[in-house]
This record gives structure tokens, sequence and C-alpha cells, in this order.
């Protein structure tokens, strides 16, 4: 069967996954908005308000497949996980550690005006700082935080499944499946579930290995019989356990990979900025929209108000903490390898895809 066509590729990203990245973000920022009450956007708006629910199964598929691929490219092997999980702190926390120390900020500010002072618990600032709110039964500062939780999971998991992806890409399809059901009871969508559960990898992993199987097939790593029937399982899996347009979604979410590469400066920008975005926009609705909401203003300008600052703050926090950030993380380099070949002249560059944080749906 003939192969698909490549996305693709401008400088060191794969257009097809950071056009993706800007809309997952701004699906996510848009059922916020509409969901708030400082906004009270008309019931057929706030309905469309279930873009977000898709943001998750569009950023765990791209974690599933800008991770591997990230590996790939850089031939991981086990002995590299210490030095894979550092690298991962380093791009991940400081944007997360800066809205963390912003939203205890106006917990106190709020305390103050109020009259009723904030003590922080810094039991549950270390249970951000590590990523176990659920175990310390702490809730999150900001409900966003527990797809942070999720995602760094599956660094662990797939820092070290990586050596055996390959080899046996449809037990772990199996594996993955089989986890979720065992998992959720019955018909539960996993955007239900309560926060101290929902955060556990294993109401995901079908979303993640539909990002897998694509990252293996796109690299040539499985025959297309092996890809379908791994996509078949995760998909089936997903169709029992959560709506049926999450399963679709999965489905378009490959497609858009395949096909979908295109330049847009809009979704270039949003793509960009995503992780700081969907990291500090609720922080935004609730500190500045109450502000506004004295007004009476429109609901649409008062959705202007929370999509623009929230934009506005998620560049500050890319420019001078995430970019930074990531150029940090790019020193840590793994283990020497012996030189790669020399690709064809028409052949791909090995590359170091950025594999951003991806985050979904806060609920």
């Amino acid at each position: 069967m003939a192969r698909l066509p490549r996305p693709r590729r401008s400088g060191n990203r794969i257009e097809s996954i950071h056009n993706l990245r800007g809309v997952a973000s701004l699906a996510v920022l848009f059922d916020h908005l509409v969901a708030t009450p400082y906004v009270a956007a008309p019931a057929a708006v706030a309905a469309m308000g279930i873009l977000g629910n898709y943001g998750v199964t569009i950023f765990f598929f791209i974690s599933g497949f800008v991770l591997p691929y990230s590996l790939q490219k850089s031939r991981y092997r086990i002995q590299d996980f210490p030095m894979f999980i550092a690298r991962r702190f380093v791009r991940v926390d400081p944007p997360f550690f800066v809205v963390v120390g912003l939203t205890l900020a106006l917990n106190i500010i709020i305390g103050i005006i109020k009259n009723t002072p904030y003590h922080i618990d810094f039991v549950q600032v270390f249970a951000h700082v590590a990523y176990i709110a659920p175990l310390l039964h702490k809730e999150w500062l900001l409900s966003v935080f527990w797809t942070l939780c999720t995602e760094f999971q599956f660094y662990i998991m797939i820092g070290l499944i990586f050596p055996i992806l390959q080899k046996y890409p449809i037990p772990i399809a199996i594996a993955c499946a089989a986890c979720m059901w065992l998992y959720i009871p019955g018909y539960f969508p996993a955007e239900r579930l309560p926060l101290g559960q929902r955060e556990i990898i294993f109401a995901y992993l079908p979303s993640f290995m539909v990002g897998m199987a694509t990252f293996l097939y796109w690299e040539g790593l499985t025959r297309f019989r092996t890809f379908a029937v791994a996509i078949a399982i995760s998909v089936v899996a997903l169709f029992f356990k959560a709506p049926l347009d999450i399963s679709i979604v999965a489905l378009i979410t490959i497609v858009v990979v395949m096909y979908g590469s295109f330049y847009n400066p809009v979704l270039d920008f949003f793509g960009k900025i995503s992780y700081s975005l969907y990291l500090i926009h609720l922080l935004v609705i609730v500190a500045v929209l109450p502000l506004f909401h004295r007004f009476d203003l429109p609901w649409f300008v008062m959705m202007l108000i929370g999509g623009g600052v929230s934009t506005v703050a998620a560049a500050l926090i890319y420019r001078f903490v995430e970019g930074p950030a990531l150029t940090m993380s790019k020193r840590l380099r793994l283990k020497p390898r012996a030189p790669a070949p020399k690709p064809e002249n028409d052949a791909a560059p090995i590359l170091e895809l950025d594999p951003a944080p991806q985050v979904g749906k806060a609920g």
C-alpha cells in the first residue's frame, strides 16, 4: 500500500502538529470563556464549549506522537531515562511554577482586600511541584493543572516503553485499552471523573496510543496493517468508554497530521504559546473579568477581553519564561551516539522536534 505523505516541516517542527496545538489551545480557551458567569454567553454559544472536550483528545494525541518522535530522532536508549526526565522538568516546570506563584499571589491579595487572610499550604505547593496532588489529597490551585499530572505520567511511561514500542505496538495498544476499560467502570466519560481520579493516565491511554501508532507508521517503523489494528483497538476502546465524537476526533486528528500541513500565521502564533496560554488563561478569567463585569458589557466583548488579556499574558510568559526554559532544556543532551547515516538529498533531515507539553480541557 502507498505510504501516506509526510507532514510538511518548517524549521524544526511539523506544521500539522504545530497547527493542532494552536487549534486545541483556542478550543480550551473558548470553552472556559463561555462557561464563566462573567461572560454569560447565550445558551447556543455556551453549548459550543464542548469543543474544549476535544482538546483532551488532541493534546494527548500530540504527546503520543511528538514524544516518541523526539526520542527516535535522538536515538534514545533506556539508559537515557534520567536525562530525558530531567529535560522534561526543565522544559515544563518554569512556566508552571510562575503561574503557581501568580495564583498564590492573587489569593493573598484577595485575602487582604476581603480581610480574610490567605495562608499558603506548603504541602499543597509541594504537591504541585511534584505533580502528586491527588496522592496527598490536595486540590489543584487551578483546576487546569490536573492535565500536567497526566502528561508527566506519560513522560515516565514513554521513557520506559519506547525501546519496545516498535516491536510490540499491538500488545501495547491492547494493554492501553485494557487499562482504560478496567479503570473506568461502564460508560463513564473520563472528563466526568472527579479530580483525584481523572488525573490517572489509565483513562486516556488509548488517546496517547493513537498518537504513538501514527508516529510508528509515519516514520515507516511499522506496516499499515499493524498501524490499522493498533488504531482500531484504541478507537474501539474510546467508542465504548467515551462519547462517539471523541472517537471521531481521534480519527480526524490522524488525517490532519497527514494532510493538514500548511502555514497559518494565527495557528503558528497560538501553537507557539499554547502551553503558556493553557496555564495562564483560567487565572486571567478569574482575576480580570470580574473587574469588567460591573459595567454590564455584552457577552462577546467580555470574551474578547478575556481572550485578549489571556493571549497577551501567555505571550509574555512565553517570551520571558517558557522560551528561555526551552533553550535551556536543549542544552541538556542525551549521551553521545554514533552519527546517523547522512540522509539522501530528498530525504527528510533528522530533527529535534520541540516536544512542548500538551494539555487538555480543565473540566
